[in-house]
């Protein structure tokens, strides 16, 4: 059963997307029921929310907008239109954790790229290899920005981007690698644990 701000948003999400208002309230509780999902994964209690206020934080995201918007214009039998709009989403964050990464100080890892290659060679990777690499771990960290802890949240992306460190990337560049040559659960499991120590 949805309230009044839900009806709300449905009727401009379909005045928005030229959609049914039964595809909006579709999308809206599939939405809402996928980041119900998340709000219960472990990582959110581990950075000290709660599931009501992960709800809370990420229903006021552009991931939440672009997630309902694309899930209606599914339930429309819009697909080609819901692909590129969540293409485009992709696309933002993308220029975002690039702008937030350009940011990094020259002092910090993460702004010294000499130093990101040297640590890519010792793991066997040209430079090339490298910072695509790095392109991707610094996008999944900007992803993974609404589950940090208490102490960092009044943190940019760019103050976040800064304290990474040797062993962090080394660890990241790893696991990165792993999952790229298709050991998938060596990889999952190397990433669990560099989240653990995180915290």
């Amino acid at each position: 059963m949805l309230n009044l701000a839900s009806h709300i948003l449905c009727a401009s999400l379909a005045n928005e997307l030229g959609i049914e208002h039964a595809a909006a309230e579709s999308a809206l509780l599939a939405t809402l029921e996928q980041f119900h999902i998340e709000s219960h994964n472990p990582a959110v209690a581990r950075a000290g929310l709660s599931p009501a206020e992960y709800m809370d934080t990420a229903m006021q995201t552009t991931r939440f907008a672009a997630t309902l918007s694309s899930a209606a214009l599914m339930a429309a039998s819009r697909d080609a239109d819901a692909q590129l709009n969540w293409e485009a989403y992709v696309q933002r964050e993308i220029a975002e954790a690039e702008r937030a990464r350009q940011a990094v100080p020259p002092t910090a890892l993460l702004g010294d790229p000499a130093a990101i290659h040297r640590i890519g060679r010792r793991l066997g990777l040209s430079d090339e290899q490298t910072d695509q690499l790095v392109s991707g771990i610094v996008l999944t960290l900007a992803t993974g920005y609404p589950y940090r802890c208490v102490h960092q949240r009044a943190m940019s992306l760019t103050d976040i981007l800064a304290q990474v460190t040797t062993k962090d990337l080394t660890e990241l560049l790893e696991q990165t690698i792993l999952s790229a040559v298709g050991h998938t659960e060596e990889a999952t499991a190397r990433l669990r644990r560099i989240k653990r120590e995180t915290r």
